[in-house]
């Protein structure tokens, strides 16, 4: 899931992590599986893959022949401990 033994903080543009400071550009969204499934979707802004550096678990599928710019994205379902914070986050800022 995310680095052992770290706090995470979840800001409207941003996430960062506070031992070490690192922080990913992000933009934010919620349940938007096709499976119905509740969950929010933490999308990297940019290409730095910040976002690997905060969660372990980052996906970025992208192929760098054809589409070298795909930004990192974390899922966060119900039952991450960090889910309600996101959620909160976005809620209060992009509702």
């Amino acid at each position: 899931m995310t680095k052992a033994n770290t706090a995470i903080k979840f800001n409207k543009h941003n996430v960062r992590h506070i031992e070490s400071n690192k922080k990913a550009r992000i933009h934010y969204s919620l349940d938007n599986r096709i499976d119905g499934r509740k969950c929010v979707t933490l999308y990297e802004k940019d290409s730095q893959r910040n976002l690997h550096e905060i969660f372990s678990d980052a996906i970025n599928n992208s192929d760098m022949m054809t589409d070298y710019f795909e930004a990192s994205r974390v899922v966060l379902f119900e039952d991450n401990p960090f889910y309600q914070i996101a959620r909160n986050v976005a809620e209060k800022h992009f509702s």
